[in-house]
C-alpha cells in the first residue's frame, strides 16, 4: 500500500483527473465508487488502482485483496473527499479498464437516443442487466463512463456492453432487428405481441423531446405507456423499464 497526504503526489493527480471525459478516453480508464459497486464487480473487470480513505483501509482490506488491484493507494481523509462523486464518501474508489468497444448482435438490445441525464442512463442500464439485455445502443447521449453513471447502474456498466454509434450507424446495425421506438404516439405496449423471429430493438428518446424523428421514420412500430388523463409522459428511465418488463417478461 501506498500512503497519500498531499494533493501533489503524482499518482493522486492521476486519480483525480479520471473525474474529466477526456482523461477517462485517452486513458481508457473509469471510476467506479462505493464498496457495493466496488465489490459487485465482475471478475471479467480489470481493477487498476484501488484508493481508500485512510480512515477506512482496515475495513476495506480484505475488499483490496479479492479485486487484486495492481495498486492500492491509501489517502488523508481530509483529501479524499476530492476523488468522490458523492456527498458522503463512502471511502473506497476502484480504478477500472473500460470495457473494449463491442459490435451489435443479434440480440434483444435498447437503443438510448439523445439520453442526456447520467442517472437516467445509469438506470436504464441497470434495468437492462435486469432483464437479461446485453447491449446498449448510445446514440447522441451522454458520456456512459462517467461516476455518475456508473454509480446510478449500480456498476451494470460493466454487465451489459455499451456501444456508441451515430444514428446512420445504429440504423445499419439495427438491420435484422425489430425496432420499436417508445412513444406517446404509438399504440399500446401491452397489446403488443413481439415476432418470435426477430431480436427487438427498444429505442428510448431524450428527455426533452422524445425519440428523434431519424428513429421514427425507421420504427418497424411505435409503442406507448397507457396513462391517465391529463398525464403526458413519464420519466425515461421509468418508462424504459416498464416496457422491458413487459417485452421481456410478458411474451
Amino acid at each position: 500500500m501506498k500512503m497519500i497526504a498531499s494533493t501533489s503526489n503524482a499518482a493522486y493527480k492521476s486519480v483525480k483527473a479520471l473525474k474529466d471525459k477526456s482523461a477517462r478516453r485517452d486513458r481508457g480508464m473509469m471510476l467506479v465508487e462505493g464498496e457495493r459497486a466496488v465489490a459487485d464487480l465482475p471478475e471479467s473487470c480489470t481493477v487498476d488502482t484501488l484508493v481508500l480513505a485512510a480512515s477506512q483501509a482496515d475495513k476495506f482490506g480484505a475488499l483490496a485483496e479479492a479485486k487484486r488491484a495492481r495498486e492500492v493507494l491509501v489517502v488523508d481523509d481530509k483529501i479524499f473527499g476530492a476523488l468522490s462523486d458523492t456527498v458522503t464518501p463512502s471511502g473506497v474508489i476502484a480504478v477500472v479498464v473500460t470495457p473494449p468497444p463491442a459490435r451489435i448482435t443479434a440480440c434483444d438490445c435498447v437503443v438510448l437516443d439523445g439520453i442526456s441525464d447520467p442517472g437516467n442512463f445509469g438506470t436504464i442500464v441497470r434495468t437492462c442487466a435486469a432483464c437479461g439485455i446485453e447491449q446498449i445502443v448510445a446514440v447522441g447521449c451522454t458520456d456512459w463512463t462517467s461516476p455518475k453513471v456508473v454509480r446510478a447502474s449500480m456498476g451494470c456498466v460493466f454487465r451489459v456492453r455499451v456501444v456508441e454509434y451515430d444514428p446512420d450507424r445504429a440504423a445499419a446495425q439495427l438491420a435484422s432487428h425489430s425496432v420499436l421506438a417508445l412513444d406517446m404516439g404509438g399504440e399500446d405496449l401491452f397489446g403488443y405481441k413481439r415476432p418470435d423471429d426477430k431480436p427487438f430493438a427498444l429505442v428510448v428518446g431524450s428527455e426533452a423531446h422524445g425519440v428523434s424523428a431519424f428513429f421514427r421514420a425507421r420504427a418497424d412500430k411505435t409503442l406507448a405507456l397507457p396513462m391517465s388523463e391529463g398525464v403526458e409522459s413519464l420519466n425515461a428511465a421509468i418508462a424504459a423499464s416498464v416496457a422491458l418488463y413487459n417485452l421481456v417478461f410478458a411474451r
